[in-house]
């Protein structure tokens, strides 16, 4: 099985891991921003360690704006993922190393953002090799484009053969990593681009819309979804073991467009067609529209590609027949989606009373959206297809309760708990709290007020307002 962590981490750049700054920003606890930043590092850091990933997919990543299927400008965002890689490779000792995708740009205005996927070179034991396989190839060096195999440049040149400015990132060397070796080859079984140089394909961000005219969907302005393929393959022999095909999305801000960019997901090609013959396809990330409706009840948001004939399962799923029999406490088990902090005496935010007006674990009043009207909570999530007879391991990685949400036993209707151990990452939490429904301090402004700050929920919050998505497939 593979381990996939899929999160929108919040504006992501290099200036939210790391700074240089000594100036202290307002909403960083008094901190220099070079501390800051380190410190959500570490939060970051906390779920890396906790999953062991073997796959990254980081959501929201900067990129300033340029032509669809260029690569992202040279922002904060693609340092942020060059710094990643390096730090990995120098100094987490993971066996056979990490490469990163070369970031495509997607969307425009101020949708324009890029996607993220980092990923293991090896499985734990070095048995089988992993290799990014495109989908598309690479028209050649920094100023190349992604195209789809035959319809650009002869594949002769990586994505960049020049010697790279003092402060430029090298983007070849997210495929060809320093001290691991040449460029290597895609296994000739491979779904695709067999036998081409991992650097010398490419993500795509443009699909075709099944016309046969030749002509790509227009998402009108909108986040493309990123499409990035891989093999996994003995390390001795080569056998083909998986092709994977991976979908990360970011769909738009409003349940109603969300709801058509859904459709348009399952109108795809690329993402409904045939599977090959050692094909899983993955779709994963913000998806902007809550699994649940109103009453708790499923909302149907991903029929589209869950009702035949297309297959796609969904991985953090309801588990009531209909509506719950406990909302409030229900619906934290699937949140994803985190609110700014309240400190005012009355709020239950992180609090509750226990009797007249309850806060449940996992969500206490952190759950959902400052910006809407409808409790905006659990938009993101990961289908999968085939599903087949696999266990698939889902968890939300909560920071604020940490992982799995087993503290208050067994739940009606038997929400999802998770199976990753992760210990909450607060600082001195009052006792009883998070792990019991009532906190013997409540209202306790004063110790609200410390469990808001920034060595607590301010930093998580800061970090990101989106948990992420562990999953394997």
């Amino acid at each position: 099985m593979t381990r996939v962590l899929i999160w929108n981490i919040q504006q992501f750049s290099v200036n939210k891991i790391f700074s240089a700054s000594t100036a202290v920003s307002p909403g960083h606890g008094g901190l220099q921003d070079q501390v800051a930043a380190q410190q959500r590092r570490s939060v970051i850091n906390y779920v890396l360690n906790a999953t062991q990933p073997d796959i990254i997919v980081i959501v929201e990543v900067s990129s300033g704006e340029n032509i669809a299927g260029d690569l992202a400008t040279p922002t904060g965002g693609l340092e942020a993922i060059a710094h990643l890689q390096y730090r990995f490779n120098q100094f987490a000792g993971t066996p056979g190393g990490w490469n990163a995708v070369p970031p495509l740009y997607i969307g425009t205005g101020g949708r324009a953002e890029t996607i993220g996927i980092l990923y293991r070179r090896t499985n734990d034991a070095g048995t089988i090799s992993r290799y990014f396989t495109g989908p598309n190839i690479w028209t050649g060096g920094t100023a190349g484009a992604s195209v789809r195999p035959g319809m650009g440049a002869p594949l002769a040149a990586p994505y960049t053969g020049i010697p790279l400015p003092i402060g430029t990132v090298n983007i070849n060397g997210m495929l060809v990593p320093h001290g691991f070796g040449g460029a290597r080859q895609i296994p000739a079984a491979a779904l695709h681009n067999a036998g081409v140089a991992e650097n010398l394909v490419a993500a795509r961000v443009n699909f075709d819309d099944g016309t046969g005219n030749g002509t790509d969907v227009d998402f009108a302005g909108l986040r493309q979804p990123y499409m990035a393929t891989f093999t996994e393959a003995n390390t001795v022999g080569g056998a083909i073991q998986r092709d994977l095909t991976l979908f990360a999305i970011h769909s738009p801000p409003n349940n109603n467009t969300a709801a058509v960019y859904i459709n348009v997901l399952a109108a795809l090609p690329d993402v409904v067609g045939p599977l090959g013959a050692n094909e899983t396809r993955i779709i994963g990330g913000d998806f902007n529209i809550n699994l649940l409706a109103g009453d708790g009840s499923p909302s149907g948001a991903y029929n589209p590609l869950t009702n035949a004939p297309n297959a796609y399962s969904v991985l953090l799923n309801p588990t009531a027949a209909g509506a719950p029999a406990n909302l409030d406490q229900y619906r934290g088990y699937f949140s994803t989606h985190i609110r700014g902090k309240h400190n005012d005496a009355a709020s239950l935010f992180l609090w509750s009373d226990g009797i007249f007006n309850p806060s449940y674990y996992p969500g206490y009043g952190y759950v959902g959206s400052d910006f809407t009207a409808t409790p905006v909570y659990s938009i993101d999530n990961v289908l999968v297809w085939p599903l087949g007879g696999h266990n698939y391991e889902t968890t939300v990685m909560n920071l604020v309760t940490g992982t799995p949400l087993n503290a208050v036993g067994v739940v009606a209707d038997n929400p999802p708990q998770g199976t990753i151990v992760m210990p909450p990452i607060l600082g001195n939490p009052p006792i009883g709290w998070p792990f019991a429904p009532v906190s013997a301090n409540y209202p306790g402004i004063a110790m609200a007020r410390m469990m808001t700050g920034w060595n607590n929920y301010g930093r998580l919050r800061n970090t990101s307002d989106h948990f992420g998505i562990y999953v394997t497939v």
